[in-house]
């Protein structure tokens, strides 16, 4: 079983292979550039050497997402810090998004980013809208746990048949 990343186009409803791997300098610039992401992936917040990121590009290199993991507690599981789509599918950019299944690929990337750390593929990370929150729980059956700070975003983990549930999605049986 391979792990064999997609999105959907939506113009075609079609799904296309995507490529996860390291971001590189030029993937974290680009995001300061026009069409300017909400998040300047450059940023001091986001240079923390624990932090990993890792782009989501199409076959042909186009960069459709970012997002940002850390291995938390002694292995124990990981820390979805950050993901955010290119301008041109974020929702809250664009009315009529290039692609879609970006943050659903994400999470299952950080599944599998969690099982070679081994963490056992549990994941933790926050929604940043009430909209987000019902998503998780609704689509994901993503679980709640206590949040860091008092009236601070939504916390959820995926763990154990639910993490596996959203993860076996993208597993193929032959390398694409």
């Amino acid at each position: 079983m391979y792990f064999a990343p997609f999105i959907v186009r939506a113009e075609h409803e079609r799904k296309v292979p995507v490529v996860i791997e390291r971001a590189t300098a030029e993937d974290l610039k680009a995001t300061a550039k026009a069409p300017k992401w909400q998040t300047d992936w450059t940023s001091e917040y986001l240079a923390d050497e624990k932090i990993e990121k890792y782009s989501l590009k199409t076959k042909e290199g186009n960069l459709i997402a970012l997002g940002a993991y850390r291995v938390m507690g002694r292995k124990a599981y990981v820390y979805i810090l950050y993901l955010e789509s290119a301008p041109a599918s974020n929702p809250t950019l664009t009315a009529k998004r290039e692609y879609y299944g970006i943050g659903e690929v994400m999470i299952a990337f950080g599944i599998k980013f969690s099982i070679d750390s081994g963490c056992r593929g549990d994941v933790l990370f926050e929604a940043k809208t009430p909209e987000l929150a019902r998503h998780y729980e609704k689509d994901f059956h993503a679980r709640q746990v206590a949040t860091l700070n008092s009236g601070g975003p939504q916390r959820y983990m995926l763990a154990d048949e639910d993490a596996w549930n959203l993860f076996e999605k993208f597993l193929a049986e032959e390398e694409p």
